[in-house]
């Protein structure tokens, strides 16, 4: 065989295998979207549950944001809470519902796991609730990249990690959120003033924003969105 064929012949075999390496990529996302569109219709991903106080062992470091406190100061973290309330009773007793907070149809949304665990059945709707079960992605190394955060993400979403971060993902966002927030909860209002005020619009899914309310819980210092 001539130098100008083996070299043709590398150079070709050197394409296809870059070409397999780049067609994996949108592969590896599509298994991710359908596995996270499989979880919220079975309420099971195949990954476990840690809890927040887990996520809290780095996230709680005021060096990197402190992510775990501002979630505490959210709605999210009382969202078990309320269920034991004057309020939340008052609305179970109008759907027969004796003990809203041992219910697994208000559990469904307002705890973590939908109330089937109990690792984090009292603790509210908890990190994993919004960025999936962390049992096989907690780690560091399965979830962070300080060098590479869209790497470090797209490894965490191999081991169970919800792919709904960045705007790319707005629409699994929306889908994520619109599983409890919708018109089809028991507790849902009868009340135009106070739909509007439960109202959750995509806008308030891009900017993880609505009024005084901030959910958005950004690493820092700043890295590039996604």
């Amino acid at each position: 065989m001539s130098a100008l064929c083996k070299h043709l012949r590398y150079t070709a075999m050197a394409g296809m295998q870059i070409l397999l390496i780049y067609s994996l990529i949108p592969i590896a996302a599509l298994i991710a979207v359908m596995s996270f569109d499989r979880a919220l219709v079975s309420g099971t991903t195949g990954h476990s549950y840690v809890g927040s106080s887990v996520c809290a062992e780095c996230h709680a470091a005021e060096s990197i944001g402190n992510q775990y406190d501002d979630w505490l100061r959210t709605p999210h973290a009382k969202a078990v809470l309320i269920l034991k309330k004057e309020s939340g009773l008052a609305i179970g007793a109008k759907l027969s519902i004796s003990n809203p907070s041992e219910d697994l149809r208000c559990l469904k949304c307002h705890t973590t796991g939908g109330g089937r665990d109990e690792r984090v059945k009292k603790e509210g709707v908890g990190c994993e609730a919004c960025h999936g079960p962390g049992g096989d992605y907690y780690e560091y190394g399965r979830h962070a990249n300080a060098l590479n955060r869209q790497g470090g993400y797209e490894t965490a979403q191999k081991y169970g990690m919800y792919p709904v971060l960045g705007i790319k993902k707005i629409k699994q966002r929306e889908k994520l959120c619109l599983h409890c927030h919708n018109n089809k909860r028991p507790c849902f209002p009868a009340d135009p003033k106070e739909i509007y005020r439960q109202l959750i619009s995509l806008q308030v899914i891009s900017d993880m924003k609505k009024g005084e309310l901030v959910l958005k819980h950004q690493l820092i210092p700043p890295f590039p969105q996604y």
